[in-house]
């Protein structure tokens, strides 16, 4: 069992994927979860309070705080499909990083710890393995407004953890995510255009878990890069879940990134470097490759 002591912890974007990994498993604690996010709550099973919440509304937001009164606020609400976020700047930006003055503004007041996701996408993808200390440079929308997410937390004088991870996943879960589409397209007989270009470190949804409760316990601050720590092309990842599945691989395509030619470009190699996580978190990285053989 995770022991975080008694703290109120709320999570904003609990229905999405980590959201509902992070209620799932801190339901277990000695501690007080709230749950938010903008719509009803599809989850309904942990026990742990829900609360609709709007993290653009600074009214809203500021009623469920003071109502609260959390000790520590993990953000994974965002807007995360890419090709959107190119064709909807202002909602992306919104959404991604103004929102967040809603979060800053009581963790100054209430001394609160603010853990924040971010993504692989706040660099440019040209030589990858990225340590937490490298330049951040988005070739896209999406990977902007999460840069600049991260701008606003550390320009402030708060509490602050920023998590940049990788192409999260669940194999079993109940959220739908990369696996489950790449399962739902087999099964459809749907021919796959995979690009073979693009590396990624893919990461198990529950590592993040953990990750964030050490992060908790220890009280530990700044950037730390989540991942599996394992680079394969996005090819390889899903010829990985088509053997998982039991399906083989006649349906899916190599292509190249010109030849898919996506709205927003994306960085061609964005792996994430985990030592610092390994060393100061004692981080023990799920790999693909482990999970599915």
């Amino acid at each position: 069992m995770l022991d975080l002591g008694k703290k109120k912890i709320l999570i904003t974007g609990s229905n999405g994927l980590l959201g509902n990994a992070l209620r799932k498993s801190l339901s277990r604690v000695n501690s007080m979860i709230i749950a938010t996010g903008r719509g009803s709550d599809t989850i309904k099973s942990y026990g742990d309070i829900y609360v609709q919440m709007d993290i653009n509304s600074a009214q809203n937001c500021r009623k469920v705080l003071d109502d609260y009164r959390p000790n520590v606020i993990i953000n994974t609400a965002a807007f995360t499909q890419v090709d959107e976020c190119e064709k909807n700047q202002d909602k992306c930006l919104n959404i991604n990083a103004n929102s967040l003055s809603n979060l800053i503004s009581y963790c100054q007041n209430q001394n609160a710890h603010l853990i924040h996701m971010s993504t692989d996408f706040v660099f440019d993808g040209k030589k990858g393995w990225y340590s937490e200390e490298d330049k951040c440079s988005p070739v896209n929308y999406y990977g902007y407004s999460k840069y600049k997410s991260e701008s606003l937390i550390m320009d402030q004088k708060i509490n602050f953890t920023i998590i940049r991870t990788s192409l999260v996943y669940d194999m079993n879960g109940d959220v739908y995510n990369f696996f489950h589409w790449i399962r739902d397209s087999l099964i459809k007989k749907s021919k796959l255009y995979i690009v073979n270009d693009q590396y990624r470190t893919p990461t198990f949804v529950y590592d993040i878990v953990g990750a964030i409760s050490k992060i908790i316990n220890n009280q530990k601050y700044g950037i730390y890069h989540i991942s599996s720590g394992e680079r394969l092309s996005i090819y390889q990842i899903v010829c990985y879940i088509a053997n998982y599945y039991g399906y083989g691989l006649g349906l899916i395509n190599r292509v190249s990134s010109k030849e898919l030619n996506q709205i927003a470009r994306r960085p061609l190699d964005s792996s994430l470097l985990i030592d610092k996580a390994i060393t100061e978190l004692n981080f023990k990285p799920t790999t693909l490759l482990k999970l599915l053989t």
